[in-house]
C-alpha cells in the first residue's frame, strides 16, 4: 500500500497533462452538487465555514459587506491595499473521497484511454471540491492501493494533481477493499465519487453496499471507451481479458455485434438496479469526449456539477 501525506513537497508543475491551466481555472467556478437534501441523509453537509473560531486555514477571499472585521487580514491589506478575509476549514466537516480504479482493464482505449479519462475527471472534480473549500481525500487501487490523506484549500490542488499523475495501471480491481482502506484514513467521509469501468457487477455491489453502510452519498462515474459502447469490428479476432488473461477467439458478424449491444444494455440496466438498491447514482462518461464537453456539458446535465 502506498500512502502520500499532503505535507510532502510537490513537483514544480504537476497537473499539466491532466488539466490544461485554462480548464482548471474554469472548473474553480463550479461546485459539486449533492443529490440528497442537505442534512436529510447520513453525512449531512460537506462543508462548514466557521465564523471566528476556526481550526484550519483554507484560503483568502476579498472582503464583502457584512464580513466580520476581525476576520480581515490587515497584514495583507498593508501589502496589497485591498481587504481580504481569511477562510477556514472546520475539522468536523465531511470529506469528499475520490476513488479511482487503476486496474488493468482501465489501461485501454488508445486516444480515448479509459484510465487517463478517469484521472482527468477525478482531477476536475477535485479542483471543484478544493476551490469550494471542501476537504478532499483520494484513493486508487489496482496492483496496489494508493492513498492521499485529507487536504483542503486551493493551495492543495497541485498536491492532488501530483498524486493522480503518479498512478499507474495494472492488476485486478478491489474497489471495496480500496474504499475500506480509504475510510480508515478519512473517517469523516460524506461523499464518494468512484471512477471505474465497473466491469464486475459483484464487485460493484460489494462497494455500494459498503458505502451505504457508512451512509455515503455515492456517485459512480462510469468510464467507457467509444469502442466498448459501439465496437467496430469484423472478421476473426482473439479477445483477451486484461485482468484475468482469459482468451477467446471469435468471428465477428453483424449478428454477434447486435447480441453484444443487447448484452451491454442488459448489463447497464443491472448497474442501475444496483444503484437504486443502494442509494447511489451512475453517470456515464465517454472517454472519447473532449474534456470541456465532459466538464461543462455532460456532468452539469447529469447533476454532478453546477456553476457557483
Amino acid at each position: 500500500m502506498k500512502f502520500q501525506n499532503p505535507s510532502q513537497n510537490p513537483d514544480p508543475a504537476p497537473g499539466r497533462y491532466l488539466l490544461e491551466p485554462g480548464l482548471a481555472a474554469r472548473l474553480e467556478g463550479y461546485r459539486l452538487v449533492r443529490y440528497r437534501p442537505a442534512g436529510g441523509e447520513p453525512g449531512g453537509g460537506r462543508r462548514s465555514h466557521r465564523k471566528g473560531g476556526a481550526v484550519e486555514f483554507a484560503d483568502y477571499r476579498q472582503y464583502t459587506l457584512g464580513d466580520e472585521p476581525r476576520r480581515v487580514d490587515w497584514k495583507a491589506y498593508a501589502r496589497l491595499g485591498r481587504l481580504y478575509v481569511k477562510e477556514f476549514l472546520d475539522e468536523r466537516q465531511d470529506c469528499v473521497l475520490l476513488l479511482v480504479d487503476t486496474s488493468a482493464s482501465m489501461d485501454y482505449g488508445g486516444e480515448a484511454h479509459k484510465g487517463r479519462c478517469a484521472l482527468r475527471v477525478a482531477a476536475g472534480l477535485g479542483v471543484c471540491a478544493l476551490a469550494g473549500h471542501d476537504r478532499l481525500a483520494a484513493a486508487a487501487g489496482g496492483s496496489q492501493t494508493a492513498l492521499l490523506a485529507p487536504l483542503g484549500g486551493r493551495g492543495s490542488i497541485f498536491r492532488l494533481l501530483q498524486f493522480l499523475e503518479g498512478l499507474t495501471f495494472g492488476g485486478v480491481s478491489d474497489l471495496a477493499g480500496d474504499l475500506r482502506a480509504a475510510l480508515a484514513m478519512a473517517p469523516r467521509t460524506g461523499s464518494l465519487y468512484v471512477f471505474s469501468d465497473l466491469l464486475d457487477l459483484e464487485k460493484v455491489e460489494k462497494t455500494l453496499r459498503l458505502a451505504a453502510g457508512y451512509g455515503l452519498e455515492t456517485t459512480l462515474l462510469h468510464i467507457m471507451a467509444p469502442q466498448e459502447r459501439q465496437p467496430v469490428l469484423e472478421g476473426e479476432w482473439a479477445l483477451v481479458d486484461a485482468e484475468s488473461g482469459a482468451r477467446v477467439e471469435v468471428s465477428v458478424t453483424p449478428a454477434l455485434l447486435l447480441a453484444y449491444r443487447r448484452r451491454l444494455e442488459n448489463f447497464l440496466g443491472q448497474l442501475d438496479d444496483l444503484c437504486r438498491r443502494w442509494g447511489a447514482r451512475r453517470v456515464m462518461v465517454d472517454s472519447g469526449e473532449r474534456p470541456a464537453g465532459t466538464f461543462f456539458i455532460t456532468l452539469p446535465r447529469a447533476g454532478v456539477l453546477h456553476p457557483r
